[in-house]
């Protein structure tokens, strides 16, 4: 009768190296699979999203909704209810954007690949809270012309305008009809929430803080392989690079 013969160590080290070996040939291509899954499902919540903008103008007699921005206040009207402090405002899930895209799945306003708030919280330096969302919605509004040369009396879009107290606010609607190019345009921007290199383009930028998106303010991200998601104003989504946000040309609604 044969014995059996036993592995030796040096085999067993072997089998293990090899094992490491593809292990670590598997690494990137799982990464990469992994990271495409994410971007996605980013690029289906922007798709949501944009469905629900467009209920939105439609249900509103083509007027788009509010900027949702930081330095107006809140607004009734807003396209997001994003702050935290909830004794004061609305709760995020009744957005009016959600509402119209039929969900309160809050999850669809994230990036999969935005996970951490750490530098929201640290620019935060009053009550309303940090911007905890990934998306903002584009907004040249009332513009003025030390910023870029256009008449201060006119809305150049995307977003509506509304300032003042809620309940008699001072109102620059924006409609659809008004919106030049539509498959042209960045209706949804994807912005960065770190100031990490794999993130946003750069370190010396701000974080995404509003629901607002101007395009010579705020950089989109470069989170998907150097590129950000963006809802054009027809709908559709694609993945841009990031110095295609700051090309006027592709966003301003009157070009």
């Amino acid at each position: 009768m044969t014995a059996r013969r036993a592995f030796t160590l040096i085999e067993l080290l072997v089998v293990i190296a090899i094992i490491a070996i593809l292990a670590a040939l598997m690494m990137p291509t799982l990464s990469a699979a992994r990271d495409r899954a994410h971007q996605t499902r980013c690029a289906s919540n922007l798709r949501q999203l944009g469905m629900g903008m467009m209920n939105y103008t439609h249900d509103y007699e083509d007027c788009f909704p509010g900027l949702a921005s930081l330095h107006n206040g809140y607004h009734p009207e807003d396209w997001i209810y994003w702050r935290t402090n909830t004794a004061l405002y609305p709760p995020v899930e009744k957005s009016p954007v959600l509402v119209e895209a039929a969900t309160s799945d809050k999850s669809i306003l994230r990036c999969p690949m935005d996970r951490t708030d750490d530098e929201r919280y640290a620019e935060v330096s009053d009550d309303n809270g940090p911007y905890l969302y990934t998306y903002s919605f584009t907004g040249y509004g009332v513009s003025l012309t030390e910023f870029w040369g256009l008449d201060g009396n006119n809305n150049f879009g995307m977003a509506s305008v509304f300032t003042g107290d809620i309940n008699s606010p001072t109102v620059s609607l924006f409609k659809e009809a008004s919106l030049r190019n539509p498959a042209l345009k960045i209706m949804m921007a994807e912005e960065p929430g770190t100031k990490e290199p794999k993130d946003n383009p750069s370190t010396d930028w701000i974080v995404v803080q509003d629901g607002r998106w101007m395009p010579d303010r705020d950089f989109l991200t470069v989170r998907h392989g150097g590129k950000a998601n963006v809802t054009f104003a027809d709908g559709h989504v694609e993945l841009v690079t990031w110095q295609f946000g700051t090309n006027f040309v592709n966003s301003r609604a009157d070009l």
